[in-house]
């Protein structure tokens, strides 16, 4: 499940890195207009790219449609509605940037274009921006980036079940009362009444500065152990793969316990998001009709 939710996240990542260059790369062809402009016929180039980037903005309204309406609630898995929607969020967005060939109306900066042009392609961006954002509180309160709402409760058990992570460090007991001292705090935060964004922001810098001293001290210890027996060469390439082993043992352990704390708060967060997203949903919809509809009537 671990390894699947990395390959997802690693995927994603590279799709937006895509994105971003052939964004950015994009001007320097697109801006001079020399390949075409954004045209208002239906044969135009330049139309069209905006006519695609439109519908694909169109369908991805299809996926809350599909928690909701009872008419197509049992059409498909919801997990690859949502992998559709992620992605035609992002690829509408580009269409439309490469329609509008890089020319909106900024005030004092780029006074030229169309004022209802630009508000349809702001509120589309802060939509996508919005999404992507989103989808960051969405994996830590769901399994996974497509998988089911998670709980504390099970990211608890999730915890508990690397909790052999210490019997593992028996050569080492101050990384075992380290790690056992981080679950105590861990459990306090989880559990606090009104936990609040402090104790959000300390867990996880916590978390991370203990992976890094904890690896690091059982690296010092092995090395040790290593040059009091005098390990030959094979034993020591033994050595780092058990320390690879040990690494990975302590950041999933250090993981569980900081999920589990910061849980309650990242669901607070999404919540919070989900107010703020909808309402530019309809802002996009309702400029864009207008801007297809002013391109059209004058």
């Amino acid at each position: 499940m671990k390894a699947k939710n990395k390959s997802e996240h690693r995927n994603w990542l590279i799709f937006i890195g895509m994105v971003g260059i052939v964004t950015i790369t994009g001007y320097f062809f697109v801006y001079p207009q020399t390949l075409y402009t954004p045209g208002e016929e239906l044969f135009d180039f330049g139309y069209n790219l905006g006519l695609t980037g439109g519908i694909m903005m169109l369908l991805l309204l299809l996926y809350p449609l599909r928690k909701r309406w009872g008419v197509i609630s049992n059409l498909g898995f919801l997990p690859t509605w949502f992998k559709w929607h992620m992605v035609l969020g992002i690829m509408g967005p580009l269409f439309i940037i490469f329609h509008s060939t890089y020319h909106v109306y900024i005030p004092f900066i780029h006074p030229q274009g169309s004022m209802n042009a630009a508000v349809a392609m702001y509120c589309m961006l802060l939509v996508s921006g919005s999404g992507t954002f989103g989808r960051f509180f969405y994996t830590k309160i769901h399994h996974g980036l497509y998988g089911r709402q998670a709980t504390v409760k099970e990211l608890q058990v999730e915890m508990e079940q690397t909790g052999d992570v210490k019997s593992l460090f028996n050569f080492a007991p101050s990384v075992e009362k380290s790690l056992e001292e981080f679950r105590v705090r861990g459990d306090e935060y989880s559990k606090g009444v009104g936990y609040g964004f402090g104790n959000f922001l300390k867990v996880g810098f916590e978390a991370a500065s203990l992976v890094r001293r904890l690896t690091k001290e059982i690296k010092v210890l092995m090395h040790q152990q290593a040059k009091e027996h005098n390990f030959n060469a094979q034993q020591m390439a033994g050595m780092e793969v058990l320390f690879q082993d040990y690494r990975e043992k302590i950041k999933g352990y250090v993981g569980a316990v900081r999920d589990a704390a910061q849980f309650r708060t990242y669901e607070r967060l999404f919540s919070w998001w989900h107010i703020f997203h909808i309402p530019l949903v309809y802002m996009m919809v309702f400029s864009a009709i207008y801007h297809v509809y002013a391109v059209h009537a004058f």
